[in-house]
Order: C-alpha cells, then sequence, then structure tokens
C-alpha cells in the first residue's frame, strides 16, 4: 500500500509484514516541520492513524520520519498564520480554539486514542510537536546523539506540557525544566528520564524497531485492542491523557501580552520583518547563550 494521495506523509504496509503499518513524515527539505490543517502534517497524520485503526489487519503502527531528521515541531511559516492572525490582525479566541482543538491537540490525540501499539522511530532532531508524537506513542526508540527540545516555549508558551501524562513521563522536575528552559538534550538522557523507551546506536535503530515491531505482531488482534484500551481506561479516570488544558493554554499562549522591555524576543514580529528563519534563530541564540553560562544546563551538541 503506497502513499495514499497524501501531500505531507506517507502511509504504507510492510511488504514482509502487513500487519504493521507505517506513518512516515515526508518534509525533509522542511526538516519534517509539522504543518497544520486538514491537507497538512496534522491532519494527515489523523487520517492516516485511523486508517491504521480501521484496517483489521494492522497489529502496529511505526512512526518514522524521512532524511535526517524526526521533525523541527511545528512549521514556523504557518504558526499564528493558521488562525488568520498576520500585522494589525489580532485572531479570536473561537478560532484559535477551534484550530487548536481539531489539530494542535487533535493529532497527539488521535495516536493516543489509536487502538493498534504504536512505536516511534527517531533520529536527529526531534523537537515540539514531534515530541509530543513520541510522548504519545506507546513505544518509542531513539538514536543515542538524536536531539530533543522543547522549543516551543522560548515562543511565549513558557513551560507547558501537552498533558499530564507527559510530566510523569519525564520524571515532573527534570521535564519541567526543560519545558521551561527548552534547551537540547540526547537520546541517552531522553531515556534516562522516562521520555522514550529506548536509546540506540544510530545504525541499529532500524532494525531495532522492525524487529521489535514484528514481535509484537504475535500478539492477537483481541489482545492487542484490550490492552490498549485498558490503558487509555487507566490514563483517563487518572485524567492523565487529557489534553484540554494544552488546547486551553495554548489558544491562550498565542495571545500574550510583551512588555516593552520583552518586545525584542517576539518572534511573531520579527518573522514579518526577517523570515521565520532568522527569527527563530535570533529568538534561541538569545537563550543558548544564556543557557552557555551555566555549568549544568547547557544544551546537547552531538560530537563532530
Amino acid at each position: 500500500m503506497g502513499q495514499a494521495g497524501y501531500n505531507t506523509i506517507i502511509y504504507e504496509k510492510d511488504r514482509e509484514e502487513p500487519q504493521i503499518a507505517y506513518v512516515i513524515l515526508n518534509r525533509p527539505d522542511k526538516t519534517n516541520a509539522i504543518s497544520i490543517g486538514p491537507a497538512e502534517v496534522t491532519g494527515e497524520i489523523i487520517d492516516a492513524i485511523n486508517r491504521a485503526g480501521d484496517d483489521d489487519k494492522v497489529k502496529v503502527v511505526i512512526l518514522k520520519a524521512n532524511g535526517d531528521n524526526f521533525s523541527a515541531g511545528f512549521d514556523l511559516s504557518v504558526v499564528y498564520r493558521v488562525y488568520g492572525g498576520r500585522p494589525g490582525v489580532r485572531p479570536q479566541q473561537a478560532r484559535r480554539l477551534q484550530t487548536d482543538n481539531d489539530h494542535i491537540v487533535g493529532m497527539p490525540r488521535a495516536i493516543l486514542n489509536c487502538n493498534k501499539v504504536t512505536i516511534a522511530q527517531v533520529q536527529g532532531w526531534c523537537v515540539e510537536a514531534g515530541i509530543w508524537i513520541v510522548e504519545c506513542c506507546d513505544i518509542a526508540i531513539a538514536a543515542k546523539n538524536a536531539r530533543f527540545a522543547h522549543r516551543g516555549q522560548r515562543l511565549g508558551f513558557g513551560g507547558m506540557p501537552l498533558m499530564p501524562l507527559a510530566l510523569l513521563q519525564g520524571h515532573t522536575k527534570k521535564l519541567t525544566e526543560r519545558l521551561i528552559t527548552g534547551r537540547t538534550f540526547n537520546g541517552e538522557e531522553a531515556e534516562q528520564e522516562g521520555v522514550i523507551t529506548k536509546a540506540v546506536e544510530s545504525e541499529e535503530l532500524e532494525s531495532e524497531v522492525y524487529n521489535l515491531a514484528k514481535s509484537i505482531c504475535l500478539l492477537p488482534r483481541d489482545a492487542i485492542v484490550m490492552g490498549k484500551t485498558c490503558r487509555r481506561l487507566v490514563y483517563e479516570a487518572t485524567g492523565m491523557n487529557s489534553v484540554m488544558a494544552q488546547m486551553v493554554f495554548h489558544t491562550l499562549g498565542t495571545n500574550i501580552v510583551y512588555a516593552e522591555d520583552e518586545k525584542e524576543i517576539v518572534f511573531i514580529r520579527d518573522r514579518e520583518k526577517m523570515g521565520e528563519k532568522e527569527a527563530f534563530h535570533k529568538l534561541h541564540q538569545s537563550f543558548e547563550e544564556a543557557l552557555g553560562k551555566t555549568k549544568y544546563f547547557k544544551s546537547y551538541s552531538p560530537p563532530k
């Protein structure tokens, strides 16, 4: 089964083991940045996950990415603009809430609610919404030199978790610091802190994920669905998988007020003047320089 008419992802089944389906981010030229909308990455992932869920033959869904990086997070060329926001126009809260419900949290919600075993396969950069995909999968395997960062916090979100479960996965205080500072950490640290299941050597990533998925395919279909449903029930009973807070506070976060002495770090304003890449680098450079003065909280940089 091939791409199935998608623009930004590929959905296909494994040729040797059709009980394994792949949802593949396919914007390598954009560092697999996650665009927002029905015919964009968020909408197409939702559709592909539902497609796998409706296919009785599929037992395992592997979420992976083409190219050197898993995902750079949300596409900064459409952030805020997706609400209709532009210079001099502040979009309605109603529009923000609807978009956030349908896509910003709609994508991770779909992964959370998938009745098949979901595995994230992570290489290179895995930023913000990319980490959300990882957090919502049942199992996550990453290269040891993969780079994780909650960079969206620097755009004005100040440390918001996707869901309560995300804080528990990242051992609360560890992940809270990552959320607030936005600093980069590697696959081994992500494993130690519970953000991923296992960190492996880069050259072993593909085979480890595939062989693990094949072993899971030995489980009966009903057992897979019952196990997944039971875990979801526990999450719901404790409120751990609720994404409502993220939806509401993401909407509020796109409408924060900057004081006069803070306006030099406003990405949305700088993007209009210098483009998203330059605005992005300007914002993060100031944070990285400040963190560089600490001994224990510098961003991870892979050895050359």
